[in-house]
């Protein structure tokens, strides 16, 4: 009887503590979202859209937080998802490690963490291809300008692989219930 309330208090406890964050994920979403000027659970909303309604909102929520903080445009976290629906089908993926992936991967200039979904991008190709855009070498970029050439290789070589399937595949039912 113990074990059983005891189990009882932590599932409920759990619950309380995953309510909760997402609340102030929401909350801050809001905040930073206005002070930006931008709508950011519109653009969360937007994901969930993109990707057939298989990733939740917090996941959504989550992506876009993240895809903000680290300087991406609405565009951007819109191709990732993109991206992430079309690599989630080709390679049989749930969708939302795919678009955590994408997103983490960018954010935090990690070609491993995209290696799995057959995105293969250079960091080093990246910059210097961005910045002889710029007029600059690839040491003369910040870490937001070698953030963006990353993000837009990621971005260029996933539409090429992945885009025609974005729509025309349903993602699971399963992922979308």
């Amino acid at each position: 009887t113990l074990a059983a309330n005891v189990f009882a208090l932590t599932a409920a406890f759990n619950a309380l503590k995953v309510a909760d964050t997402f609340r102030l994920l929401e909350e801050g979403l809001n905040k930073v979202g206005a002070a930006a000027g931008r709508n950011l659970p519109y653009v969360a909303d937007r994901l969930k859209d993109i990707t057939g309604s298989a990733v939740s909102t917090r996941d959504a929520m989550e992506a876009v937080a993240l895809g903000t903080a680290s300087g991406f445009s609405q565009e951007q976290i819109e191709g990732l998802a993109k991206v992430a629906r079309g690599a989630s089908t080709a390679l049989g993926r749930d969708m939302t490690d795919a678009l955590s992936r994408l997103t983490r991967g960018a954010a935090k200039l990690e070609p491993e963490i995209l290696d799995e979904l057959g995105i293969m991008v250079r960091l080093d190709d990246a910059t210097t291809t961005y910045a002889a855009n710029l007029g600059k070498t690839a040491d003369q970029l910040s870490i937001v300008e070698r953030r963006q050439a990353f993000t837009n290789a990621i971005l260029e070589q996933g539409i090429k692989k992945y885009g025609g399937l974005t729509d025309s595949i349903e993602p699971s039912a399963y992922d979308q219930l």
